[in-house]
């Protein structure tokens, strides 16, 4: 019997210690995913911020514009005009790192982070940002294929380097038929629902931004 309980007691303590090995060792694999992942957070955190920036300079000229549209308000003066198409075609696709929230996904490793809140802001996480980057696309396209070849209507484009649904236009690059444009409804039409469509992307960073923090918040608990 003192051996029968020799033998158990060694198992036992056996599994235990076995036990204790693992979740070290889990626990140091835990550390070592936080740790990157709060870098990869902080760095969309920056990206994410320098969009919304982009955003806000992109609508103000646009409602800038918008604002000069109609047959009794005022011709903008070539310069003016030149600044503000310049903003409002002036629009970035958002780029933000993943690789590190992908990989422990795809892995499976994601079982390993203990706090369950952590675990289900993460699985969240990517829903968002193709939210972002679907609007963002949109804008691409619609920068590319729609607007520009409707300004071209009414100014002569010329030295306009489109790459990617950015333009960068050298001054005295236009010649101006300003008139024709602020009074066509049309275009009025156009550039009011790519204003909307552009608030809406900027709510949308702006919730993007709002998970992030919050993300890194619940990291920065689990650091401790």
């Amino acid at each position: 019997m003192y051996e029968g309980i020799v033998i158990v007691a060694s198992i036992l303590v056996a599994f235990a210690l076995d036990a204790s090995w693992a979740n070290y060792q889990e626990s140091k694999v835990e550390r070592r995913i936080l740790g990157e992942l709060k870098e990869e957070f902080e760095s969309a955190k920056a990206r994410i911020e320098i969009s919304i920036g982009e955003l806000e300079t992109v609508i103000e000229a646009s409602l800038e514009l918008a604002g000069s549209l109609g047959r009794n308000t005022s011709v903008l003066s070539p310069d003016t005009a030149q600044d503000l198409i310049d903003r409002i075609l002036t629009f970035n696709t958002l780029e933000v790192p993943t690789s590190v929230v992908d990989s422990i996904v795809a892995s499976g490793q994601v079982r390993l982070i203990s706090n369950s809140e952590l675990r289900e802001a993460l699985a969240e996480w990517p829903a968002f940002i193709f939210d972002v980057r679907e609007n963002h696309e949109w804008h691409r396209v619609e920068t590319d294929e729609y607007l520009i070849p409707y300004l071209a209507r009414y100014l002569s484009i010329r030295d306009a380097n489109v790459i990617r649904g950015d333009a960068k236009l050298a001054p005295g690059s236009f010649d101006y038929d300003l008139v024709s444009m602020q009074r066509d409804p049309v275009f009025e039409g156009r550039l009011v629902w790519r204003i909307s469509r552009q608030q809406a992307t900027l709510d949308e960073s702006k919730t993007l931004l709002e998970e992030t923090n919050k993300l890194l918040a619940l990291i920065a608990v689990e650091i401790g």
